[in-house]
């Protein structure tokens, strides 16, 4: 049983999103869902401490199907359904289902996706450590970013440090390699496209991007959102990249959205992290 499907008193709950970044979509699973026709008129809503509607399942023959309100609007048809069933409300913290929801997709990852190769060591990890703490200290909290997370690198020092990390990146491989050696929580990991960082995630009192890059004249189109998205929504900012020309222009991209990131060279590691943007 799935924390999402406990939270609707069901033993099991089949998603009509196929995957987490679906669920900033253009409307199509509550078409589908409208199109079940619950032959026992069953349908269960979940709602948030403020009333809000963040859930909608109906049963369907003989399984219950689900569709995310987390990231959209419910249309009139899903309404409708739920009245003509005469459905259940049930009420759960908006954070408990946001997390709920990521587990639920982050385990298929682990289900049907095979690991990337682990190619992160000690020493690496001595070094990234090393940075984190002399920029912020060795103890911080709140809610952190692991932008472009990989397998996990950022999320398990920040957690370590005492932060509670959301990790988010567009490679499943990665993501099934750091859900599986543990550095990454199932219900803190999203497989989403980082240049729409803000649809789907919270703001939060810090942010990391390890490794960006490289980031080449012919990229920096796709680099400039990434770095945009998560320097807007963190209070505290830190990325790493290979040059000083890199840096250079996430200082740029990050003054666009008022944000002003300072750049120093780091010399624990002269291949991935020589250069620091922070802030």
């Amino acid at each position: 049983m799935s924390k999402l499907s406990a939270m609707l008193e069901l033993d099991e709950l089949r998603m009509l999103e196929p995957d987490y970044a679906s669920l900033v979509n253009n409307g199509e699973p509550g078409v589908l869902i409208c199109e079940a026709e619950p032959a026992d008129k069953g349908a269960r809503l979940l709602i948030d401490e403020d009333e809000s509607p963040l859930l909608f399942a109906v049963k369907s023959g003989d399984e219950w199907c689900g569709t995310s309100w987390l990231f959209r609007s419910p249309t009139a048809g899903e309404f409708s359904l739920f009245e003509a069933a005469d459905g259940d409300i049930y009420q759960e913290d908006r954070g408990n289902v946001e997390d709920a929801c990521r587990a639920y997709y982050a385990e298929i990852i682990q289900t049907v996706i095979a690991p990337a190769g682990d190619d992160l060591t000690e020493e690496r990890v001595g070094k990234v450590r090393g940075l984190l703490h002399e920029v912020w200290g060795p103890s911080i909290s709140g809610t952190a970013l692991d932008a472009c997370a990989g397998s996990g690198i950022g999320s398990l020092l920040l957690r370590e440090m005492g932060a509670d990390p959301i990790a988010y990146d567009n490679d499943p491989e990665l993501l099934a390699l750091g859900l599986s050696s543990g550095r990454l929580a199932p219900g803190r990991t999203a497989c989403i496209d980082a240049r729409a960082a803000s649809a789907y995630l919270p703001d939060a009192e810090y942010g990391v991007g390890i490794m960006f890059g490289q980031i080449y004249g012919y990229t920096k189109d796709i680099w400039r959102p990434i770095v945009e998205e998560l320097a807007g929504i963190t209070e505290k900012t830190l990325i790493t990249v290979a040059t000083q020309e890199e840096a250079f222009w996430v200082q740029e991209w990050a003054d666009g959205v008022d944000r002003t990131l300072s750049i120093m060279e780091n010399t624990r590691d002269p291949i991935y992290d020589r250069w620091v943007c922070f802030g």
